[in-house]
């Protein structure tokens, strides 16, 4: 098994396009490593680069000690799942499996080995003979990902491979992947616009946006310690509200509304580049209730949406609308009801409009160097 380290990585297409700028990422041996972000923000060109398949404008690749910027993917002793599982149709299972060994001209008593012993990890053992139009999309990805086990690489790379799924499959196929990475023991490196892909799965999460690491960490840090306003408001659903406001004393004013804040959150929120900042709160950190009472705010009802295991309610607060989370018959609600909310301070975020850093939890952007 083998570390990959990037250095520095930027990647470039004309005429200037520039997708990744200076990424410092270090993935460790035998970890569970998820890529995640919106659109566009660079997350398959940084996994491709990693692959082979592009190569750096600008910057280094390491797998361990090894320095692998310039080597070719078929070179690189890595295995990958594509999203559209990249099956030949004409071949059956076991063909298809095999077809990189084959290619490579190993010993066939060793790649039916292999072929088996892969079949026996993934539960595909009765699907050998089968051509890829014959299987389910589950049975379709089992099939790409034995494909990689056969290989035995040092890396695995996965670039969305349960978009195609339904719900209830892909839920399923993670905790495939999870028990499957845990048993291999392989540096796997996931790529996903999903956030709770990445919650459910990694080890840790590194954060892209507009080809810039936000922040690296494991689901608990960056969901408990955002360290900007961008991690904030993309992991979490729903996502942070956000309240613009301007600080007064030890206070926090917006509108005609008062937060008092603690010693604690004063002295972190003194670091400001000016008085005005943006209070943050997680909606299932919010209370409500029907009935006024000390340091809670009025509110107006919107929307009340239930949604099974939770129900998301949108209140006017404010001038704007902002959304919070309760469990189901917690509280029944209306469209147009009043109500009264509070947040608990000790919860809060604090962010700086100017640089949009977290004031109350600041982190680096990677623990692990």
């Amino acid at each position: 098994m083998v570390s990959v380290k990037l250095e520095k990585v930027n990647k470039i297409f004309a005429p200037n396009v520039h997708v990744l700028k200076d990424l410092d990422l270090n993935i460790q041996d035998k970890e569970f490593m998820v890529l995640v972000g919106p659109s566009g923000c660079g997350k398959s060109t940084c996994l491709n680069i990693i692959a082979g398949l592009e190569l750096v404008t600008d910057g280094k690749i390491m797998f361990g000690d090894a320095d692998v910027t310039e080597l070719p993917p078929k070179e690189r002793n890595l295995a990958m799942v594509f999203q559209s599982y990249a099956l030949y149709p004409h071949m059956d299972v076991r063909k298809n499996m095999s077809f990189a060994l084959r290619l490579a001209k190993k010993d066939p008593e060793y790649i039916e080995e292999m072929v088996q012993k892969a079949a026996n990890i993934l539960d595909i053992s009765d699907l050998l003979e089968r051509k890829p139009k014959e299987l389910s999309g589950g049975q379709r990805q089992r099939v790409a990902l034995g494909r990689c086990i056969v290989r035995d690489p040092s890396v695995f790379l996965f670039d969305e491979p349960l978009s195609n799924l339904d719900a209830k499959l892909r839920s399923q196929m993670r905790g495939e992947i999870i028990k499957l990475q845990k048993r291999l023991k392989t540096t796997l490196v996931y790529v996903t616009h999903d956030q709770v892909e990445a919650m459910s799965m990694a080890d840790r999460i590194t954060i892209l946006n507009d080809g810039c690491i936000q922040q690296v960490g494991t689901p608990s840090e960056v969901y408990d310690s955002p360290r900007n306003k961008f991690v904030a408001g993309f992991i979490g659903s729903p996502t942070m509200n956000f309240i613009e406001c301007v600080k007064d004393g030890k206070t926090l004013k917006f509108g005609d509304n008062i937060l008092k804040l603690t010693e604690a959150l004063n002295d972190k929120s003194s670091k400001a580049s000016s008085e005005n900042l943006v209070f943050g709160f997680r909606p299932e950190h919010t209370k409500i209730t029907s009935k006024p009472h000390e340091g809670a705010y009025k509110v107006t009802i919107n929307v009340v949406e239930y949604l099974g295991a939770q129900t998301v309610i949108s209140f006017e607060f404010s001038g704007k609308i902002f959304a919070m989370a309760v469990s189901p018959g917690f509280y029944s609600a209306n469209m147009g009801d009043t109500a009264y909310i509070s947040f608990p301070i000790e919860k809060a975020h604090i962010f700086d409009p100017e640089t949009n850093l977290n004031l109350v939890h600041d982190v680096a952007i990677q623990k692990i160097l």
